[in-house]
């Protein structure tokens, strides 16, 4: 059983944050404590601009109605954060920042796997980049404009090196389409993540599987 206790003090040292309460009628901890961080922050308008914008993307791709698609998405958010929402269905406008990016990043992740074309770029409405990179690496999505993409390494392999023999995890990778990957040999790697906005994630197990890289030493 688990309980939830408002801490007494809660203040920052040189090696993290250090959280006192006090816990009546018991004489130890339990086995496993947790703490969950409230945002204070209120939702702010260009978050709620973007996820109605999102929304309306996949209204219009499913034929629905964007409040019949804000009431599924929001019950889905509820549910799949239900210990951070504390049994509390989702509401936009009452929401905090941490949960608007969270429900942000989840209609983009939506739109990502199922193909839905949006009138406005999603590196320019997605409210937490690396999850969108993410996304767009396992979905081979390009990150720039959706089109099917491959992967580019961002760390360059080097001269003489077998990209079949190496490691890949941990490396730095982008999911580009042929036409933006060209664009990137054409001005650089700095100037392309300058001007889309965009910055590389790491190779992990999953992304190594997808696109059959070698994910051990």
């Amino acid at each position: 059983m688990s309980e939830i206790i408002t801490p007494g003090i809660a203040y920052e040292t040189s090696k993290g944050v250090v959280v006192r309460t006090t816990r009546p009628g018991v004489d130890h901890l339990s086995d496993e404590v947790r703490v969950i961080w409230q945002d204070s922050r209120c939702i702010t308008a260009e978050q709620r601009r973007k996820a109605w914008a999102l929304m309306t993307e996949i209204a219009v791709f499913q034929g629905q109605g964007k409040d019949d698609v804000y009431r599924e998405q929001a019950a889905a958010f509820s549910l799949k954060n239900l210990e951070t929402m504390q049994g509390q269905l989702f509401h936009l406008s009452t929401a905090t920042v941490s949960e608007a990016r969270a429900f942000i990043t989840l209609l983009i992740e939506i739109i990502i796997e199922y193909g839905i074309p949006t009138k406005e770029p999603l590196y320019g409405l997605c409210d937490d980049l690396p999850r969108y990179m993410y996304a767009c690496l396992i979905n081979k999505k390009c990150a720039v404009c959706g089109k099917k993409a491959e992967l580019h390494h961002y760390d360059r392999v080097g001269m003489g090196r077998n990209r079949n023999e190496i490691n890949h995890i941990g490396m730095l990778a982008e999911a580009v389409c042929r036409d933006h990957h060209r664009e990137i040999d054409t001005i650089g790697q700095k100037a392309f993540d300058e001007k889309y906005h965009l910055e590389p994630v790491a190779i992990d197990e999953q992304i190594a599987k997808k696109y059959r890289l070698r994910g051990i030493a």
